[in-house]
């Protein structure tokens, strides 16, 4: 099994490795002038020497809060990414420095870390990962000097909605109707919501998957809030036994949900739950007796055997040991990183600042990253980021090594196997 471990909250400048080495951020154990790839990969075993200037990305994470797993499993993508890339030639020859600062889960954390970061002219691109309240960083982020890059994001109110912002995973609409699509093609027949109690767009989705539920020809078996903060999920998984549930989606993190899935078995519940990106974590799950379900991943599958996937896990093990390795959340992140890296060597900017950087975004033409993204990417200036329709299916049933490909018929991205990706509709 994928080794995964809770990431730990380390000091959030991540500076380049030619200029600061490890840091002491993690246990690295590598000392600044290792640039030996990871064990095992065909990477090159040595990389030029980083002349270029660096490349400045501010990352606002959510690394405390209702979701702070996200944030904090952004940090260790982050410094992973950040060592892998610059012991093997950075960026086109660039070294990058990534600031990773806590956007706390607000709305007034996530503006203020924005905030500075695009006021501070040394920043070449700013990443976010807050599911709580990336919706309302419209408005701020409108005819945006910098590239904002999506950390595997989900509101269509911001990443699909406007130029300067960049996604590369599906949003929140095709979300909502995936988990009752994957449920229904698992034989599901009555559908029920489980939200985060303390984000109210949880509750809003809630309100839409049963909408969509019936529109496909599911029983809606209604929506429960769910609290992190509750000593237990009894109450909630009666009304949904009662109801007839044979599906429960989880619009919840994985640390809650957890628990949600032992309450619900314990008292009964024989169906499937439908899990998708930050809402599933194969090692926590796999230790919940009886847990079965049906799953979606917007980042690519960690289980894959293809080249760049055995990249990604080594890095992590490498420079993030106790990163989450085994989660959609943190392959979406890892991917907006190459989408990044593929930008800048397609552009060949003569000079690193943020206005080249984001015309550099703007090559990204029909873009996969060989299978890395759900399905072929454009960035047209002037223009949002088109909505994506596809990602990865999957089973999982505590006991399973790793999560089961759902291979498509036909693939979404062009890939073959594991990576390979389905496209259930918009």
């Amino acid at each position: 099994m994928l080794r995964r471990t809770l990431a730990r909250s380390w000091a959030f400048r991540l500076g380049a490795v030619t200029v600061v080495g490890c840091l002491a951020l993690s246990a690295c154990g590598d000392s600044d002038d290792d640039t030996s790839a990871p064990a095992g990969s065909t990477a090159q075993e040595s990389a030029p020497a980083l002349t270029g200037d660096p490349i400045k990305i501010g990352y606002g994470a959510s690394m405390s809060g209702p979701q702070a797993t996200n944030g904090l499993g952004a940090q260790a993508v982050a410094h992973a990414w950040q060592e892998y890339t610059n012991s093997h030639g950075g960026v086109a020859g660039h070294p990058v420095e990534i600031e990773v600062v806590d956007t706390k889960n607000t709305v007034p954390g996530a503006t203020s870390v924005a905030k500075e970061f695009l006021e501070d002219d040394s920043v070449d691109a700013v990443f976010l990962t807050d599911l709580v309240a990336e919706g309302a960083m419209g408005d701020l982020f409108k005819d945006t000097p910098v590239a904002i890059i999506s950390g595997g994001g989900s509101s269509d109110k911001l990443w699909s909605a406007q130029p300067g912002v960049f996604q590369n995973v599906s949003g929140s609409d095709y979300t909502i109707k995936a988990y009752a699509d994957q449920a229904q093609t698992a034989g599901a027949k009555t559908f029920g919501w489980a939200a985060c109690a303390e984000v109210a767009v949880c509750q809003e989705n809630g309100g839409k998957a049963m909408d969509y539920a019936e529109e496909i020809g599911m029983k809606p078996a209604g929506t429960q809030l769910v609290s992190a903060s509750a000593p237990d999920y009894t109450a909630e998984c009666l009304s949904f036994i009662g109801e007839g549930a044979d599906a429960i989606a989880f619009n919840i993190g994985f640390a809650v949900g957890t628990r949600f899935a032992s309450d619900c078995l314990q008292q009964g519940f024989s169906g499937i739950f439908s899990v998708i990106n930050s809402g599933f974590d194969q090692e926590a799950f796999g230790k919940v007796s009886g847990f079965k379900s049906t799953g979606g991943t917007n980042g690519f599958p960690w289980w894959a055997d293809a080249e760049p996937v055995k990249i990604y896990r080594e890095s992590m093990e490498k420079y993030s040991p106790e990163g989450i390795v085994t989660s959609g959340n943190s392959t979406a992140i890892w991917s907006s990183f190459e989408m990044l890296r593929k930008a800048i060597e397609t552009a060949k900017p003569a000079e690193i600042t943020r206005a080249s950087v984001l015309e550099a975004m703007y090559t990204i033409k029909d873009e996969t990253l060989g299978g890395l993204l759900p399905e072929p990417v454009t960035y047209a200036k002037g223009e949002p980021s088109e909505r994506i329709g596809c990602s990865w299916l999957f089973t999982f049933d505590a006991g399973d090594d790793n999560p089961k490909s759902l291979v498509p018929d036909e693939s979404g991205n062009g890939a073959e196997g594991d990576l390979a990706s389905t496209c259930i509709g918009y």
